[in-house]
């Protein structure tokens, strides 16, 4: 894995992406940390789930997915989809659906991304599945919600959904051809599906992420305790294939930058950049480091807490441009043969 420089996307949809051009005015403004404006909130409820090192974690399958559940966990996922919606351009999917009938969310998580769509196309029914129902009590009467290991069998009908949508579920995901194929079996000929992931490590187009940086070290341990888990971190730039080979057509494969901090020039880069920081700051990085570092690596969870908030204090300095890559592959079922 080459961390440090800007790749070329996957083939199947994008063309290079350009490097990230710095906004010079704040950079000169010396290495001192941004400011976020505003605040986001999210309403929480008290569930009994397992603690472990001050976070709490899934009851059921206990251990199959190591990021937390709690208050700061559902906050930073409600952060991400407003994330998506500013990456994506306000839009909920790239999918080219127009009418869909029967709507499945894989991880649905807080169940935002669902009740949403919930929202937008009240003809629709959606079904969101979980493995912790962190949902809200009040949803659209055409959202459902349910408990499930999405890595067991599925229950569904046979080509039933005609659009099958899964977000960040790299970290918890071990055998994808087997979850493609059962996306691929409970998927409608003719319908679509969509993955969103982004990838583990980061880079910047100037130099200033180096091996030097507590992050630098933070990012090549979770990708290390990643695959002890028996994850692979480097899925992202392997799911088109993967997509195809499970069956589906006319796979596209887009690519875009989510810079960490609101160092870029270009306005959206920025605004994406201030909500990344915003979404650090619901302990994020202690959230996808503390089960793996103290489980696999038997590290402290004060030591753990330690290079989280090094790793976290270097993202805020305004000398450091760093980026990950968001991938979305949107994929067809062909129509069956007469």
């Amino acid at each position: 894995m080459v961390l440090g420089s800007s790749p070329p996307p996957e083939g199947g949809g994008s063309a290079r992406l350009d490097p990230i051009v710095v906004d010079q005015e704040m950079d000169a403004a010396g290495a001192g940390d941004y400011h976020l404006q505003g605040t986001f909130s999210v309403t929480s409820s008290v569930f009994a789930y397992r603690v472990e090192n001050g976070r709490t974690y899934h009851r059921y399958r206990d251990g199959s997915y190591y990021l937390p559940n709690d208050e700061p966990e559902r906050e930073r996922l409600d952060i991400i989809h407003h994330l998506y919606l500013l990456l994506l351009d306000g839009k909920l999917f790239l999918a080219p659906i127009t009418y869909p009938k029967r709507v499945l969310d894989l991880g649905c998580g807080t169940g935002i991304w669902g009740i949403a769509m919930a929202d937008r196309y009240e003809h629709a029914e959606i079904t969101g599945v979980d493995l912790s129902p962190i949902q809200p009590p009040e949803v659209p009467p055409n959202f459902f919600a349910q408990v499930d290991d999405v890595e067991s069998d599925w229950t569904f009908r046979d080509n039933y959904f005609d659009f099958i949508f899964s977000r960040h579920l790299a970290q918890s995901i071990r055998d994808w051809q087997r979850y493609l194929m059962q996306m691929f079996r409970h998927c409608t000929p003719g319908g679509y599906i969509e993955l969103s992931e982004h990838a583990l490590d980061l880079h910047s187009d100037d130099g200033s992420y180096h091996d030097g940086l507590a992050l630098w070290r933070y990012m090549m341990l979770l990708c290390e305790a990643e695959r002890k888990a028996g994850l692979d971190p480097g899925i992202c730039q392997q799911l088109g294939g993967l997509v195809r080979r499970a069956g589906f057509v006319d796979v596209r494969v887009t690519v875009r930058k989510l810079p960490w901090a609101p160092w870029p020039k270009e306005p959206k880069l920025k605004e994406l950049g201030q909500w990344s920081l915003l979404s650090l700051s619901t302990r994020a990085l202690d959230a996808y480091a503390m089960a793996l570092f103290t489980r696999h690596f038997g590290m402290p969870a004060e030591e753990v807490k330690e290079l989280c908030d090094a790793a976290e204090r270097e993202v805020w300095n305004k000398k450091v441009h760093v980026y990950q890559l968001h991938y979305v592959v949107t994929a067809r079922k062909p129509v069956a043969s007469p």
